[in-house]
């Protein structure tokens, strides 16, 4: 069993104390689905010198659509924000999800960037709890100055419903969580590419690139592979990208981790939830795509994340 190589505490499962940086924040993230098609993310953002919160839930639901919904408040001592709301039940063990509001219920993930006046608002329910598998894992490396340095996750199993408009999926799977905090400057950052494949509790990758201000990335994650787990030490990655908008088609990541190990993860997007952070005049894109990922005989359906900045004059698409 993996051991926390960061010392994360029952004192971490909470609002972190805030730095004096404009932009530093802190984040909580819950993400999974039942590998058939049926996937969330969630993500509620602190910052608490610019005295707001933000909660985000995007769901692909099979047959249904895409629903996005976003809620910006004022600062508080709840762990909620919008549609979404997290409690701790068990610290670094058990978490509690519930969903409570409004949402916009897109045909395609891909419209919220291509047809952004076309969906339609639904109301938005439900409730879902993710136990841990392992202590969490603790990133020492692959974090920019301007990504939330602090940062653990963790996987583990996710079961609940969630309910959009007159539907109601009910979902037992494999998901993932993190939380981080620190300065988060989303337009300083060249580029990140995020890779998560869990398959079980033997066997999951956690992988990161991140571009570095001067020129290069660093890589961060960790490899589980039959049981036994390791920081991730490089990883290169090809990318095939949307000729059109930018965001990612198909890719490969070629990881190799502290114990010499090469993991080759190979992942088609099956559809891009192209979401916009706008600062200062600048945007920036983070494309979360429902992925179709392969490693060896291994089979899994999670997310992959790809976070590009949009050229000076340039268009593009995601959320506003």
């Amino acid at each position: 069993m993996p051991t926390d190589t960061g010392q994360t505490t029952a004192a971490h499962e909470g609002w972190q104390e805030p730095g004096t940086d404009e932009q530093w924040s802190d984040s909580f993230y819950f993400g999974g689905g039942d590998g058939r098609g049926l996937a969330f993310y969630s993500r509620i953002g602190r910052r608490p010198n610019e005295g707001k919160v933000e909660g985000a839930l995007g769901v692909w639901l099979p047959g249904e659509g895409f629903l996005l919904s976003f809620g910006r408040a004022k600062d508080a001592s709840e762990i909620a924000c919008g549609a979404v709301s997290f409690r701790c039940l068990d610290p670094l063990v058990l978490w509690e999800l519930r969903l409570e509001g409004q949402g916009r219920l897109f045909e395609r993930a891909e419209h919220v960037g291509t047809n952004r006046d076309r969906y339609r608002t639904v109301d938005v329910g439900g409730w879902l709890r993710f136990t841990s598998w392992h202590p969490p894992l603790s990133f020492r490396s692959g974090l920019a100055e301007w990504v939330a340095t602090d940062h653990y996750e963790q996987p583990g199993s996710i079961a609940g419903v969630i309910e959009a408009g007159d539907g109601r999926w009910p979902l037992a799977g494999n998901g993932l969580r993190d939380h981080s905090w620190g300065v988060r400057d989303w337009q300083q950052v060249p580029f990140w590419r995020w890779f998560g494949m869990v398959v079980d509790p033997d066997n999951f990758a956690m992988v990161n690139n991140v571009g570095l201000s001067g020129g290069g990335e660093a890589a961060g994650g960790f490899v589980m592979r039959k049981g036994e787990i390791a920081p991730v030490a490089s990883c290169d990655t090809d990318s095939e990208l949307d000729m059109r908008h930018g965001w990612q088609r198909r890719f490969e990541a070629r990881v190799t981790d502290d114990l010499g190990r090469e993991t080759v993860l190979h992942g088609e997007a099956l559809e891009v939830a192209p979401l916009r952070q706008r600062r200062a005049g600048r945007v920036t894109f983070v494309n979360e795509a429902l992925t179709e990922y392969r490693w060896e005989d291994r089979r899994a359906i999670g997310i992959s994340e790809y976070l590009v900045q949009q050229p000076a004059g340039g268009n593009g698409a995601g959320r506003g």
